[in-house]
Formats: structure tokens, sequence, C-alpha cells
């Protein structure tokens, strides 16, 4: 998103290949981070990334990758990520049915659950993408759509990304809170994860709005503010919740984390 964009004479050299060399790091932390969730989904035998958090992910990636990219190189990085998002939702399937033990309803439906949430999310990502382009929003100078002038993808590939990115940040935090264990995350994933947002998205736009004004001046509108300061907020406080719930979490001999004292012989062989 953005690859083709043609800056205006005043613009520095530098900006295009600045962001795509930064957006190009963020896309290889977030990489290793997708398979670090998968790896120690099974490790812990849980899951990570928060159920409608996958949803909105994995949507966003189908719609771009069929629908709105253009680029090969852009296509084949979220082709890399679908595949590896299989291996998320085979581990949220998995093993669901030891983090909702206590609502044995959702464990034995979080399939369907999930797909009822991927199909709607989906759907909400094709409708905005779709009235985005047929509509030709942020139609500036510079901003090129297949092959011409027309809306601005750069800046729909903003929204979307970000109301991602902030439910993401989160939900993460919110879980970690709720369960009291760090089962299915770690601290790399936590590094990749925040590490790959900052350079990869807050930058890459922060950059393109201080170089580029006219183009980016979204990139610090009250929501928008709105949006990537509590992101970074959440990502921020995340490490000092995960590393209070390590110090009083217990890990199970299958792997699996709980939180101290509160699990007794009962709860044990009704999860095995």
């Amino acid at each position: 998103m953005g690859s083709n964009d043609v800056p205006p004479p005043h613009v520095p050299s530098h900006v295009v290949p600045t962001c795509n060399l930064l957006l190009q790091t963020g896309g290889g932390l977030w990489i290793m981070c997708y398979v670090l969730y998968v790896r120690e989904s099974f490790r812990s035998r849980s899951y990570g990334m928060p159920l409608f958090a996958l949803a909105l992910n994995l949507a966003w990636e189908v719609v771009y990758a069929l629908y709105v990219l253009e680029s090969s190189l852009e296509k084949f990085v979220f082709t890399v990520f679908l595949v590896i998002d299989c291996g998320m939702v085979y581990g949220m399937v998995k093993y669901a049915k030891y983090e909702w033990s206590h609502a044995p309803a959702i464990a034995r439906s979080i399939g369907s659950i999930f797909a009822v949430m991927a199909v709607g999310a989906t759907l909400g990502h094709w409708t905005f993408a779709k009235w985005w382009i047929e509509n030709a929003i942020g139609k500036r100078e510079g901003k090129f759509y297949r092959g011409v002038v027309g809306p601005d993808m750069g800046e729909l590939g903003f929204w979307s990304a970000a109301l991602c990115q902030v439910h993401l940040s989160a939900a993460s935090l919110c879980q970690l809170v709720v369960r009291q264990h760090s089962g299915g995350v770690s601290w790399a994933i936590w590094a990749t994860r925040t590490l790959g947002s900052i350079l990869g998205f807050w930058l890459v736009y922060g950059w393109e709005w201080y170089f580029w004004r006219e183009a980016h001046e979204y990139f610090m509108s009250p929501f928008a503010v709105f949006l990537w300061v509590t992101s970074l907020i959440c990502d921020c406080v995340y490490p000092y919740a995960l590393w209070h719930i390590k110090k009083t979490e217990e890990v199970l001999g299958d792997g699996r984390k709980l939180p101290r004292n509160k699990m007794n012989h009962h709860d044990e062989r009704k999860l095995q």
C-alpha cells in the first residue's frame, strides 16, 4: 500500500525508500511474531492472539491479498501471513478448551464462533475497501492506484490497519490480565509485535506526515492520534503486566500455565 506513490518535487527523495525499508523491516518482525505465536501455542497448549483480534487480522489479510493490493511483493507477504495464520487458528481451536473450561458451551463451539467472527470481519474490511476504492477517497497528487491518480491506498491501509492494531494491543493486555498466566505469549512475541508496529506502521506514517504533510495530515487528526497513542500505551504497559504475572503463575508438566494457588486437583483432572 503506497508502493506506487510518486511524491511531488518538493518532497525529499528519501521519503519513499525510507518508508519502504521501514515497512519491510516491520513486516519481517511481524512474520517472526506470527511464527512465535504458533510455536508458543503448541509449547504452552494455549493461544496467544485474542479471538476477535485473530479474526480481524485474518480478514484483513484475505481482503487485501485478494482484492486491494497491486504489488506482487505485497501480495506475497500477505499470503505468508495467511499461511502462518492457519497455524494460529489451529492452535486456538485445539487448545481453547483449556482457556474456556469455565464456559463449556463456548469451548465446544469455539470453531464456529471464530468462523462467524472471521466472516463478519471479512465483510467489514471488504465493504470499507470497496467503498474507499469506488469513490476514490483521498484522491490527491502523487497517489496512484491501478495506473492512474486515484484513491489514496496508503490512507486506506492506515485506517484499516490502525483498527486491527489498536484492538490487538488493547485485547492482548486485557487477555493477559484476565487469564493471569502467560500461556500462548512470550517476551519475544511482545517485542517483535511492538517493534514491528512502531517501525513498520506508526513510524512509516509519521515519517510521511513530517516530510509530505499535505498528503498525510490524517496521521495527526484527533481520531488517528487516539488510535496510535492508545495502542502504544497498551504495548508499553504490557511488559509490566507480563513480568508480574510470570512471577505468580504455575507451569504444569504438559507446558500449560495457570494462576498460582487457583487450581486444585479436581480442576487439573477436568482440564486433562
